[in-house]
């Protein structure tokens, strides 16, 4: 069921608004005793934060969606209150933003994650039982014509367009860093043995680098965002395959968790999707911006 609400005020007509629609899920997998990841999906004007689904008519005016996916270090004392605090503490911050957000998005997302690296080594300064935690986080900023990513650490953005499946991320781990170094071939990568270490996370340090990209969206794109614990067991092929054959981005997300879990589920699994419908510049309900959520 879905449920609808009045926006606070009608954009001018002229502006660009693209429909969107996005759900997520996660699971903490066969092997876990507890789950470390967590994910966001927000319309930052209203501050509605959806769990599973949200449907949503981003405008050009506005400062749009936020999807984020936080994987907590695994192994290391309070993974899943770094990953929690790094999704809220980026939430709060782009929100506090306001109409900004759409105007310099990416300035805005790199802010907020490095602003979240600090939350995370506060906390931790504050309760030394929590000492050592950190985070990945892949964010990403929806607006009618563009997608905006930030990433530290390796959870992963993904695109396909037109039934071809493409990364629009790059881990950031120790084998990769090999890998540009030419001190290890890609296609060893899989057998490394430290091929999890990651070369960044948020918390773990005073200073990171958050990578940030972008791509132009187009009607038809989806989008997904996911942990290590969807890519690692599950073959890029076998996701690309479900992205293609199932329409409804819940019944997707529902799918690749359980494509997982068939893989032996060793880790949390996280994903997020985005469907992008038509680009419009004329606003089609009179008094109305479309924000629909949900429920069951």
């Amino acid at each position: 069921m879905f449920e609808t609400s009045k926006a606070r005020t009608e954009p001018p007509v002229d502006r660009p608004h693209r429909v969107f629609t996005v759900c997520g899920g996660t699971n903490i997998g066969s092997q876990r005793a507890q789950n470390q990841d967590t994910f966001v999906i927000t319309d930052l004007e209203s501050g509605r934060v959806s769990r599973p689904c949200i449907r949503t008519e981003v405008w050009v005016s506005r400062p749009g969606v936020l999807m984020l996916v936080c994987d907590g270090m695994g192994g290391r004392a309070a993974g899943d209150v770094a990953a929690q605090l790094a999704a809220a503490s980026i939430k709060h911050e782009l929100q506090a933003q306001g109409t900004q957000v759409g105007q310099s998005p990416d300035q805005s997302l790199t802010h907020a994650v490095l602003g979240a690296n600090q939350a995370i080594l506060d906390e931790a300064q504050a309760h030394p039982a929590e000492r050592g935690m950190g985070t990945t986080c892949t964010a990403a900023l929806v607006s009618p014509e563009r997608l905006t990513i930030v990433q530290v650490g390796d959870s992963r953005a993904y695109l396909l367009r037109e039934g071809r499946l493409r990364a629009l991320t790059r881990d950031q781990t120790l084998a990769e860093d090999l890998v540009d170094r030419g001190a290890l071939k890609p296609e060893d990568v899989e057998h490394f043995p430290y091929r999890h270490v990651l070369a960044q996370a948020l918390g773990t340090e005073a200073e990171v680098h958050p990578v940030v990209s972008s791509v132009e969206l187009e009607e038809g794109d989806r989008v997904l965002l996911c942990s290590d614990g969807l890519y690692g067991p599950v073959p890029d092929q076998a996701i690309e395959k479900i992205l293609i054959d199932i329409d409804d981005p819940a019944q997707v997300a529902e799918a690749l968790i359980a494509a997982a879990l068939a893989a032996g589920g060793p880790d949390n699994v996280t994903v997020v999707i985005a469907d992008c419908g038509p680009l419009s510049r004329r606003n089609t309900t009179p008094g109305w911006a479309l924000a629909a959520e949900r429920t069951g």
